[in-house]
């Protein structure tokens, strides 16, 4: 029969496991030619760092969206439920309140 002690460190183990299988959604940097040329990659790198340093279980990607180049740099936040958001002129800053905003850790309000 397992103690509490090992039953406590299996329920431990298999939540980091199911955690690392079903991160808690996505953000995908507007990463095009034109992206490039708004500022999408300082956006990319700032949103890297925010996601690594709230340890957050996003997942950041750049990816091509079908945006018009005024609405450049843009990020689209996808939640696990599959809900889409898309946000326009994102700046460095506004994608660290972002990354809080839906990571969950800290309650920001919502400025897209």
């Amino acid at each position: 029969m397992l103690t509490i002690e090992q039953l406590n460190e299996i329920r431990d183990r298999v939540k980091k496991e199911l955690a690392l299988r079903s991160p808690g959604g996505r953000l995908i940097v507007g990463m095009g030619t034109t992206g490039l040329a708004a500022g999408a990659r300082e956006v990319l790198t700032a949103a890297v760092a925010e996601v690594n340093a709230r340890g957050s279980n996003l997942v950041v990607a750049g990816a091509d969206l079908p945006v018009r180049p005024d609405q450049l740099p843009a990020v689209k936040h996808v939640a696990p439920s599959g809900a889409e958001t898309l946000y326009t002129s994102v700046t460095a800053a506004s994608v660290r309140e972002l990354v809080q905003k839906v990571s969950g850790k800290q309650n920001v309000a919502a400025d897209s």
